[in-house]
């Protein structure tokens, strides 16, 4: 049975409810989410919204996304500032002209009475 233990034990150093550190832990990120607006020039149908949506879900480092037709625009939530070129180079790789823009702002909370 001793043959298994070094086993155990790497498994226990690398899960993130064992007794290792998970302050180190590079998956656990204690920075809020970034918002990101690029307006996108090219949409022309919600195919182009959906192509949009997905590729940009699938950008390593990207929360949420939303892409509006109207608008021309995409609203995305990322874990880093890091991630904004990479969501943009991911957009303009499908044929669209992209452009950040200045990031949203957070509704206002209604003042408690």
């Amino acid at each position: 049975m001793r043959p298994f233990l070094p086993l155990v034990v790497a498994l226990l150093a690398f899960s993130p409810t064992g007794c290792g550190d998970a302050g180190n832990d590079p998956r656990i990120t204690a920075t809020a989410p970034i918002a990101l607006r690029y307006q996108v020039d090219g949409m022309h149908c919600d195919g182009c919204v959906q192509a949009i949506t997905d590729k940009v879900k699938h950008v390593d480092g990207v929360v949420d996304c939303r892409v509006s037709l109207t608008d021309r625009q995409a609203d995305v939530v990322v874990r880093d500032d890091a991630t904004a070129l990479p969501v943009q180079h991911a957009i303009e790789k499908l044929g669209y002209k992209v452009k950040p823009l200045p990031a949203p702002t957070a509704a206002a909370a209604p003042a408690a009475p």
